[in-house]
């Protein structure tokens, strides 16, 4: 790259906070084998009350106390798996100051974040539904073995409502359908609503967004904010998804360049750039339809 202007080194690539590799729990993942997918067990469910008879005394009724029911089942354990996908960056370079290996991978990390989130909305990748679990999902999908890849997403609103009704009805089904800390994944369009209303704090320990309830928020630049079937929202509206606690897999970013693909009129050759991932979530999957804008 030659001109009359001097060469000098442009402003350095800042990536944006709130992506879903941080939202993540990262478990080892024992090897490289988690790419062809994994399979684990989810207990599901929750737990009932009873008393002892024997302990309880009764008074002004002339009698004993009934019974205790009998103890009914109240959780399950739900084989469940999920896929993995590669995000890429591919460019053609010319041999004349050929960028070397760390610029390749530079590239990747301008739009990964984007493509990784905007993957795990959706479910496709390269223009195929093949990512699972995903978010805007409501029907199940199992594999010939019966291991669950999908599930489809609870709607806990009827209709979209205000941002205060729309958390506070995702953080209360979490905390029934799951019980611990799970979450909410929120168009990067919404969190300006989310914040004007004060729905929306930071953990001084892990710089995480959090709800009112304690879970964590999710604001991914590639949520398209779509409802369960893939349809757009309505003007004025995003959907929000709430999951069980999240984990995540990634591989190494993988420089290649292509010498077979020498452009002999361009003087080119391509390099790429990509990474592998995989997310899976525990148990709850919650949808909720909620209008934005500013408190009047």
């Amino acid at each position: 790259m030659a001109g009359i202007r001097g060469i000098v080194d442009g402003p350095d690539f800042v990536a944006l906070p709130n992506v879903l590799w941080d939202a993540a729990q990262h478990p080892s993942p024992g090897g490289p084998h988690w790419q062809q997918g994994v399979t684990w067990t989810d207990w599901c469910g929750g737990a009932g009350t009873t008393y002892a008879d024997e302990c309880i005394a009764v008074t002004g009724t002339g009698g004993a106390p009934p019974a205790p029911p009998a103890w009914e089942t109240t959780a399950s354990g739900v084989d469940r798996g999920a896929t993995a996908f590669t995000v890429y960056a591919a460019f053609d370079c010319s041999l004349i100051g050929l960028p070397d290996t760390d610029q390749a991978a530079e590239a990747l990390a301008r739009s990964e974040a984007f493509q990784v989130s905007r993957a795990f909305w959706t479910g496709t990748a390269g223009g195929q539904a093949t990512v699972w679990p995903h978010l805007a999902a409501d029907a199940v999908l199992d594999d010939p073995q019966g291991i669950r890849l999908q599930t489809a997403a609870d709607e806990v609103l009827a209709a979209a409502d205000d941002p205060a009704v729309v958390v506070g009805a995702l953080d209360a089904a979490l905390a029934e359908q799951y019980g611990g800390q799970g979450v909410v994944h929120v168009p990067v369009a919404a969190l300006a609503t989310l914040k004007s209303r004060a729905l929306v704090r930071k953990d001084d320990d892990t710089g995480l967004l959090l709800t009112p309830g304690g879970h964590r928020i999710v604001a991914a630049a590639g949520y398209t904010g779509s409802g369960p079937d893939g349809a757009a929202p309505a003007a004025g509206t995003v959907w929000l998804y709430a999951t069980g606690a999240l984990f995540g897999y990634r591989g190494d970013v993988v420089v290649r360049d292509f010498p077979a693909s020498f452009d002999r009129a361009k003087n080119t050759v391509r390099k790429q750039a990509s990474r592998t991932y995989l997310f899976g979530w525990e148990c709850a999957h919650l949808a909720a339809p909620m209008t934005l804008g500013v408190p009047t």
